[in-house]
């Protein structure tokens, strides 16, 4: 096992850090805040795995990813008027093709240093939310993973565990089965935000009750 293909790491880190631009646009913030909102959403998740992992964080190593952060959000504020009318639904799969790649990345880099699958799949899941959860904070919204009613985590989970299993199944075809595991991911949760798919009423917390 090696560490994630870096066009993993670039598509990840572009599409948080767009992501992040986005959200600060709909706060109608100025570039300097929306820069620093898209970055900062776009490492997040990477320097908590890494910090967990006890191993150099990633951008400190190689800073090249934030200058592709930095070039990620320059690109979308100055396009940013274009998709005006649609923002929230692009702010949805920005997230999501972040959310995908992230995973992936953090599933390899896990597997890299010898842990376990199951290790492997918590880590995925939790270097794919942070950089969000950190953005949604910082923009005064509820995080998006909480707050959002169509599916949002359990394709993030499902699709860690389906990689993790077909990298134990046959782990000579790994750029084959990360591409499976992306396209699961993303595909997954495009179906969700297009159609609203939810769980189930009696797998949801009912509305109106208040923890006591």
């Amino acid at each position: 096992m090696t560490d994630p293909p870096i066009f993993i790491v670039v598509v990840g880190v572009a599409a948080f850090a767009i992501s992040g631009v986005i959200a600060g646009a709909r706060q109608d913030a100025n570039i300097l805040t929306v820069f620093v909102l898209g970055v900062v959403t776009a490492i997040g998740g990477g320097t908590l795995r890494d910090i967990i992992l006890n191993i150099p964080v990633f951008w400190v190593r190689d800073f090249t990813v934030v200058w592709l952060a930095i070039l990620a959000c320059l690109v979308a504020f100055l396009f940013s008027s274009i998709f005006r009318e649609k923002m929230w639904k692009v702010l949805l799969y920005a997230d999501a093709i972040g959310v995908a790649f992230f995973s992936v990345a953090a599933i390899d880099k896990t597997l890299a240093l010898g842990h376990s699958g199951e290790v492997a799949v918590i880590m995925g899941f939790v270097t794919a939310c942070t950089g969000g959860i950190i953005r949604d904070l910082l923009t005064g919204r509820p995080p998006m993973m909480i707050a959002s009613e169509e599916l949002f985590v359990t394709p993030v989970l499902i699709g860690a565990i389906l990689y993790v299993l077909l990298l134990d199944i046959a782990p000579q075809y790994t750029t084959q089965w990360s591409i499976v595991a992306i396209c699961f991911m993303t595909g997954f949760r495009g179906i969700a935000i297009e159609t609203g798919l939810q769980f189930p009423k009696w797998l949801r917390m009912r509305p109106g009750k208040r923890a006591e």
